[in-house]
């Protein structure tokens, strides 16, 4: 095969991905916005909650999983090409975008063991680790009145001395910093949970994005 022949190979192929991708993108972006709308009216309209969480619940499979396809495909071009497709920041903007509209209910049932059994939004339960478990219950407590309908925001610091007081050890800023990342992490992992409910703000603070009242913790 000649230097040539290869060389047009690889551009067709990294045609062929480019084009599918596109097309995944639209399709997600339609899926998204069935996703938002309908989670809106789920929120609004209780009566209607058990038909939209099943159209939210096969629409956030459906997405999760072309988003998994894309990812395969890109790392596909880049073994051959090099850094034919670059990785964008805008990649996780629809994830951020459904985090909008918080959760609204957050079950946490602690264990002897100090592992957490949890369920959000009614969804699918999943176990927490103590360290994880006890930083969610510290995120997402109604600590008075705020400027929207979510749970307030706290400072690391508040959520440092917090924790600190209920385990009796010292708990750090850096911990809490590094603990926020791996709680993102396990929530979409283990639970198939928005990891972008995990909110941070450099001025506000930090919290979890739950509605106020819905909050209940079976320990």
């Amino acid at each position: 095969m000649q230097p040539g022949d290869a060389n047009q190979r690889i551009k067709a192929r990294a045609e062929e991905v480019r084009a599918t991708r596109t097309r995944r993108r639209a399709e997600m972006l339609v899926l998204m916005r069935g996703i938002s709308r309908r989670f809106k009216n789920l929120v609004s309209k209780i009566g209607r909650a058990e038909l939209n969480a099943s159209f939210i619940e096969y629409e956030i499979f459906q997405l999760l999983k072309m988003m998994e396809e894309c990812a395969r495909e890109a790392d596909e071009i880049q073994g051959v090409e090099g850094s034919i497709i670059e990785t964008h920041p805008s990649a996780n903007e629809p994830l951020r975008h459904l985090a909008e509209s918080g959760a609204s209910s957050l079950e946490i049932r602690t264990r002897p063991d100090g592992t957490a059994t949890v369920r959000i939004d009614g969804g699918k339960q999943f176990t927490l680790p103590p360290t994880l478990a006890d930083l969610i219950t510290a995120l997402s407590i109604d600590n008075g009145p705020g400027d929207d309908a979510f749970v307030g925001w706290k400072s690391v610091k508040e959520v440092a001395d917090y924790l600190t007081k209920q385990s009796g050890k010292p708990v750090t800023k850096r911990a809490i910093t590094q603990n926020l990342y791996r709680l993102r992490k396990e929530l979409f992992d283990r639970g198939g949970v928005n990891p972008y409910l995990v909110q941070s703000n450099r001025r506000r603070g930090i919290r979890f994005a739950l509605r106020r009242i819905k909050s209940r913790d079976w320990s």
